[in-house]
């Protein structure tokens, strides 16, 4: 949808059905796969079995969007090897409103490892293939994690598997939502260990791969971008989190949202808060609403109580500040032209 207001059918109720009723993104993420596997056994993460991962899985995923939980997500965003059989996602008991994204990414990828990783797709399948089954699972939307930045050594291949995938969701009319992941360069910061150092380039990577990745050719209809600062250093280096998010929104030609990167939840509300303010739709996060609820005996009731509160907080910051994803090309919902038939 980039001229005059023009859509697909699928791309439309795609969108449609993972935004609430005023076309804003409240999106709880349960996909991760590998993190996961460590949050649940520190000390041997490749022990853990699938009937564990998919305990935890089914816990987060019914506690936070199921029928009977007064969350007040729009939309749930699981994985492709763990959450995707009809017997698992039928016992999460996922709301009817509630909109299912589905990881299209290999877990772990490495290709040429920490400094410059390669996207693969789940399962050794191919593009077209993986998005396929993506849609034929039931899934509103594709959603595909990338680490990638404009100086990036693996740069070109990154980019031809955004490609790659955005024509195959064209292909097969469904929506799909893009996210890019900063990473360390060999000869220079690095984001774990220097987190300061990184700080400072953060901001111009987040920007310039908006900038890069939502151009037309790429197909993306919403990105999951990440916070273009970090606020435990934006003012000793001088950044102002309002203005690189209106730079963020600026650069983006598609609608954008903001992921929680597994910081701490009072650290994503504050972010939520700058960059609804300034452009956001809404948001897609995980680990910042439940990330404590792994490995406790009262998972469910904890959940069920400060996941619910945390996930409802970030839901009424969006109410009232973020800009509807439609906003971005038409004024109403009701000037969209939808394309039907063959």
């Amino acid at each position: 949808m980039r001229k005059n207001g023009v859509m697909t059918n699928g791309k439309f109720e795609g969108l449609m059905h993972i935004s609430n009723p005023q076309g804003q993104f409240t999106i709880v993420a349960t996909d991760q796969r590998g993190s996961l596997k460590r949050m649940i056994n520190p000390q041997n993460p490749a022990g853990v079995t699938p009937e564990e991962m998919k305990r935890v899985k089914r816990s987060l995923i019914k506690n936070l969007v199921g029928r009977k939980s007064p969350g007040r997500a729009s939309g749930i965003l699981v994985d492709p090897d763990y959450s995707y059989e009809r017997e698992f996602l039928g016992s999460c008991e996922i709301r009817a409103d509630v909109g299912i994204l589905m990881s299209v990414e290999a877990s772990g990828y490495g290709g040429r490892g920490e400094f410059a990783p390669e996207v693969q797709i789940f399962g050794g399948l191919d593009v077209e293939e993986a998005v396929l089954k993506i849609k034929k699972r039931g899934a509103s939307a594709v959603k595909m994690l990338v680490y990638y930045r404009p100086d990036s050594p693996t740069r070109k291949h990154q980019e031809a598997m955004v490609k790659a995938v955005g024509r195959a969701c064209e292909k097969y009319d469904i929506a799909f939502l893009l996210e890019p992941v900063s990473h360390s360069l060999e000869d220079g910061p690095h984001k774990k260990r220097d987190p300061k150092e990184f700080s400072e380039i953060r901001p111009k990577i987040v920007i310039e791969t908006a900038r890069e990745l939502t151009k037309p050719e790429y197909c993306v209809d919403v990105l999951k971008a990440e916070f273009p600062v970090n606020l435990k250093y934006a003012e000793e280096l001088g950044q102002d989190p309002s203005e690189a998010c209106r730079e963020l929104d600026e650069a983006s030609q598609i609608p954008w949202v903001i992921l929680s990167a597994g910081v701490d939840y009072e650290e994503f509300k504050e972010n939520l808060k700058y960059a609804v303010s300034n452009g956001a739709s809404g948001f897609l996060c995980g680990r910042a609403i439940w990330k404590e609820a792994v490995g406790r005996e009262d998972m469910d009731e904890f959940l069920l109580t400060v996941g619910v509160k945390r996930l409802n907080e970030l839901v009424d910051i969006v109410d009232e500040k973020a800009e509807p994803w439609y906003k971005r090309y038409v004024d109403s919902i009701s000037e969209i032209e939808i394309i039907r038939g063959e």
